[in-house]
């Protein structure tokens, strides 16, 4: 019998008939407590903003300081949520710094090299907001600018002036700079999460494609994520042209098949029968449903449970199989709200029996608010819903 257990992500074999699958990289010490405090709190906060202003005026000793703190800090700040406050911060900027933006860019770019993380997206953002009628000096701060981000900021050129700006970012891809490289792919996604759509991208993707082909095998795994990532927005609104690169790339070189994976998780939770053959997954297995159930049958809102799943291959060869689970979410008004959760992928053994023990975690989060009411979670096998369970939270 194979055991699986799984945190609220991931799953684990410790037994034959499975192969396990690589582990994730850890977090980072301190991630949980970072986590629980929201982001707002976490970025742009008065210490960053003093240190820059100290730094503008020893390269610009005009700089108004003061009054640039009282613009930033004004009845508004409180109630601001994160990209709300990094907007803020960088229209005091453009109020404080010279008008001339050339000028202003110069002292900007004087001092961004002592400052980095989440805080330094302010200088790609003051370019995003004051930039845009001088895009030659923009799109050269942006390549100093992105070692933080500039994906968001790049997204107004694109739709100012897309033949050139993509021009410009399918030289980026070839740069020896990794950050720049994926500016090259991650700024020109469609369907950027946190920015503002491309609508002629997402209808014509094509131009964005050789920046595409040139990245996919990239040495830097950073960069081939933001590849996987544009192709899954591409693959939003056109699927067959995804599917269609998909298979291409994968005939040339079957070890993409983890980055095209990633890049088609979208078609494979909803059981795309093209996607799910692509990978090996395109038959029905075999499989005989054992035992599927909550425990416990009422979840405390807030509250833990474990799915428990056993499975036994019928097949007479090893079959590629595809665990994932539907979770159908309670929402006010009687609503509901579906997501599909990744278990496992892997070759089964003739005759294997497969026990899996996982986590269900029902904390609000950022993302995901729970309420009261019957739920109900579908084992999927290969994208084909095999068996439902129902419980509540209470």
């Amino acid at each position: 019998m194979l055991l699986i257990r799984a945190g609220r992500t991931e799953a684990q074999v410790t037994a034959r008939g499975m192969a396990r699958p690589a582990p994730r990289a850890p977090r980072a010490a301190g991630y949980t407590r970072r986590m629980a405090v929201p982001l707002k709190e976490q970025f742009f906060q008065r210490p960053f903003l003093e240190r820059l202003a100290d730094a503008i005026r020893e390269v610009h000793p005009a700089f108004p300081r003061a009054r640039f703190l009282r613009l930033v800090f004004d009845a508004r700040w409180p109630g601001l949520e994160l990209k709300d406050r990094m907007h803020q911060a960088a229209d005091a900027l453009g109020r404080t710094l010279p008008g001339d933006y050339r000028a202003a860019l110069r002292i900007l770019l004087a001092v961004e090299g002592r400052f980095s993380g989440f805080d330094h997206m302010l200088f790609a953002d003051f370019v995003e907001r004051f930039g845009t009628g001088d895009p030659e000096a923009s799109l050269a701060a942006l390549e100093r600018f992105t070692r933080s981000s500039a994906e968001f900021a790049i997204r107004p050129f694109l739709e100012q002036d897309p033949e050139a700006t993509l021009a410009r970012m399918l030289a980026w891809s070839a740069s020896p700079d990794e950050n720049l490289r994926r500016l090259a792919s991650e700024g020109c996604r469609p369907r950027l999460p946190w920015g503002r759509r491309l609508p002629a991208l997402q209808r014509d993707p094509a131009p964005i494609l050789p920046i595409l082909e040139r990245l996919l095998d990239d040495p830097s795994a950073y960069v081939r994520r933001s590849v996987a990532n544009n192709l899954g927005d591409v693959a939003k609104d056109h699927l067959d042209l995804a599917l269609d690169l998909a298979e291409r790339w994968l005939a040339e070189a079957p070890a993409r098949a983890p980055l095209l994976k990633h890049a088609l998780r979208g078609p494979l939770k909803a059981g795309n029968r093209r996607a799910m053959a692509l990978f090996g997954y395109g038959e029905q297995p075999r499989m005989e449903v054992l035992a599927l159930e909550v425990r416990p049958h009422e979840v405390p809102l807030g509250g833990r449970a474990e799915l428990r799943l056993a499975l036994r291959s019928k097949g007479r060869r090893a079959q590629t199989v595809r665990l994932e689970y539907e979770l159908s979410y309670a929402r006010p008004a009687g609503r509901t709200a579906r997501k599909v959760f990744r278990i496992a992928e892997s070759a089964l053994a003739p005759g294997a029996e497969v026990e899996l023990v996982r986590r269900l975690d029902f904390r609000d989060r950022a993302t995901r608010k729970h309420h009261r009411g019957a739920h109900e979670l579908t084992l999927c096998v290969n994208g084909a819903r095999v068996r439902t369970v129902r419980f509540a939270l209470t």
